[in-house]
């Protein structure tokens, strides 16, 4: 994680406009940068140690992942979170994923297969550790493999859109806070590991449906929480 006063010799990557756009992005969805907050192109160069071109470059990015809202004379802003939006990304994540198991079943590799469990237990050891970092961004990595071997590069790409940055930050919110969502996320990811392992997609959409409508049930109730309402717009 590369936090708002990074040194330059803590960016990893090579170009300083990707460089710009991870350490912003990272932040946003960490919630160290809130819903809210205003982007000052001059402050995050300061911080970052570059120029304000890559980091108006990177804002653009950020635009474009739907992490940031840019308004003439306002300039950019994070995005607050939407009730709206979560059951829009629950809707579309189903639409896209469980029509697809069976082929996730019929294509998957031995070795792929392999893969995804060592993944499986990873995600067991970052629950241990409540290294929440580490957890959405294997749980973003199960679905990549999963879906990979169907060999359709538009699903991957959708499925790479919706658990990108907008649905890690919901799970930073919902998940990190609340130990009943994480290990009903872990289970789920255990669960629809063996299904696949056994050659079973009607179980494994099945499994998915039954969880993601347990955690939407609890993330429902869960708005007006003290840890989760300050991300969501207040009322005007």
């Amino acid at each position: 994680m590369i936090r708002i006063n990074a040194q330059p010799d803590d960016l990893p990557v090579t170009t300083y406009k990707r460089a710009a756009y991870e350490a912003i992005r990272d932040m946003i969805v960490e919630l160290e940068i809130p819903p809210g907050a205003r982007l000052v192109e001059s402050d995050l160069a300061t911080r970052l140690r570059v120029s304000k071109t890559p980091i108006r470059e990177a804002i653009a990015l950020l635009e474009t992942d739907g992490l940031v809202s840019i308004a003439p004379y306002r300039g950019a802003t994070v995005r607050w979170l939407s009730k709206l939006e979560m059951e829009e990304q629950r809707f579309l994540i189903d639409a896209v994923e469980l029509p697809a198991f069976p082929l996730v079943v019929e294509r998957i590799s031995k070795q792929t297969t392999a893969e995804l469990g060592r993944i499986v237990r990873q995600m067991k050891r970052a629950r241990t550790k409540r290294d929440g970092p580490s957890f959405r961004r294997l749980t973003a990595l199960t679905h990549e493999i999963m879906f990979r071997p169907v060999g359709y590069p538009r699903l991957e790409r959708f499925v790479e859109i919706l658990l990108g940055p907008v649905g890690l930050r919901y799970d930073r919110v919902f998940v990190d806070n609340f130990a009943d969502t994480w290990d009903l996320m872990l289970e789920l990811a255990v669960g629809r590991y063996e299904l696949i392992k056994d050659g079973d997609p009607e179980g494994a959409a099945e499994l998915v449906r039954r969880y993601r409508d347990q955690i939407g049930v609890l993330n429902s109730s869960r708005f007006d929480h003290e840890l989760v309402a300050p991300y969501f717009q207040p009322p005007e």
